[in-house]
């Protein structure tokens, strides 16, 4: 998972450090920001293939419980002005679109809980045991803007409501207390969708904070060893269908 997270985030820092190297070469369209919030997870069943014959290779755990947790990264945009990146010419009406790379980091864990199972002889209750998880999510964000209060200083306006969608690729690991066969830990890597929508403010020309409110859905795949009270160990191939909500606060710098 270390060498992952390196892996994505070395292109990251460089582009910011190509762009911040380069006098005038953003031309006060490019910005690179810091973020964090609350990541808040649906609670969502897990498809579950097990060799243990009550849950069976079709079995679903259900309304399987996620921790909330906080959520913190980095991004990097690009605003589509004429005054923009190497001084290009885009049309006029591009001011209402940008783009941004971002990358965040969060915990994904799900604690020690009673479900309800279901498998071939019907639902059951099941307590199962405490996962430990961590998930990467590298997303490519498409923006639409409107800026209002426009001035001298800020001809676009202060004060900018935006919406943005994307893919998102997902990075996640899945570790458990229990490992009866030698699984104890699965890697994911799934590509989700990630929305926002937010306002940006314009402190000053190159200084803006955010608020956002996003949306993320994925569906991480695992291959791990459970204790239940019900079942003792059982070993189970699963998919959980996450839905993600974070509250963003974001601070950027523009250049």
């Amino acid at each position: 998972m270390k060498s992952k997270s390196i892996t994505l985030l070395l292109p990251l820092l460089l582009m910011a450090a190509f762009f911040l190297i380069m006098p005038g070469a953003g031309g006060a369209a490019m910005w690179i920001g810091g973020q964090g919030g609350p990541n808040f997870v649906a609670n969502g069943d897990v498809k579950a293939w097990s060799s243990y014959r009550t849950l069976g290779v079709n079995g679903r755990l259900i309304d399987v419980k996620t921790e909330t947790a906080a959520l913190g990264g980095i991004t990097i945009g690009y605003d589509f002005v004429k005054d923009g990146f190497l001084g290009y010419n885009w049309p006029d009406w591009l001011k209402y679109f940008s783009f941004a790379i971002d990358l965040t980091y969060n915990n994904f864990s799900q604690g020690a809980q009673d479900v309800q199972a279901k498998g071939p002889r019907g639902v059951f209750p099941l307590r199962i045991s405490r996962v430990d998880g961590h998930m990467l999510v590298l997303s490519f964000l498409f923006i639409a803007k409107y800026g209002f209060f426009p001035d001298p200083e800020l001809p676009f306006g202060r004060l900018i409501p935006y919406v943005g969608v994307g893919p998102g690729v997902f990075f996640s690991v899945a570790e458990t207390s229990s490992s009866f066969s030698g699984y104890p830990s699965s890697d994911s890597g799934e590509v989700g969708i990630v929305t926002e929508a937010g306002v940006r403010y314009m402190v000053l020309r190159n200084v803006s904070l955010d608020a956002a409110f996003r949306y993320r859905y994925v569906v991480p795949s695992y291959d791990v060893d459970y204790y239940s009270n019900y079942l003792g160990n059982f070993h189970v191939c699963g998919r959980i269908y996450a839905q993600q909500f974070n509250a963003l606060f974001r601070v950027n710098y523009h250049f």
